[in-house]
């Protein structure tokens, strides 16, 4: 390697980190709400300051048991083989996101 080389990629590393910093701080906002959507058409707008479940019925008839409680939300049951909707735990943060494929369900957390 040259050292042009070397120059570039402690560039491209840097402007990288500096723009991973800004999308962390600019998400720091708690969570007001959550779109949830199925098949990319929003289903339901949940409000995150009330404790709540919710089942919504996915795209091709499989499940989703949604829990909201102190200020998070998160997928306690699914009925997709994979279960990866359940294993991203609780979400709180604008732009935190919920997603189940199989069911084809979105989960978005939005801020103020």
């Amino acid at each position: 390697m040259e050292k042009r080389d070397l120059a570039l990629t402690a560039t491209l590393l840097a402007a990288s980190a500096a723009m991973g910093l800004g999308y962390y701080l600019s998400h720091l906002a708690p969570a007001v709400r959550a779109e949830v959507a199925v098949d990319g058409k929003t289903v339901e707008t949940l409000d995150l300051s009330k404790d709540q479940e919710i089942t919504i019925r996915g795209a091709q008839g499989g499940t989703n048991f949604l829990v909201i409680q102190d200020g998070t939300i998160r997928c306690s049951q699914a009925s997709c083989p994979d279960k990866v909707c359940v294993r991203q735990g609780r979400q709180s943060r604008d732009g935190d996101m919920i997603v189940c494929l199989p069911n084809r369900v979105t989960v978005r957390v939005s801020g103020e």
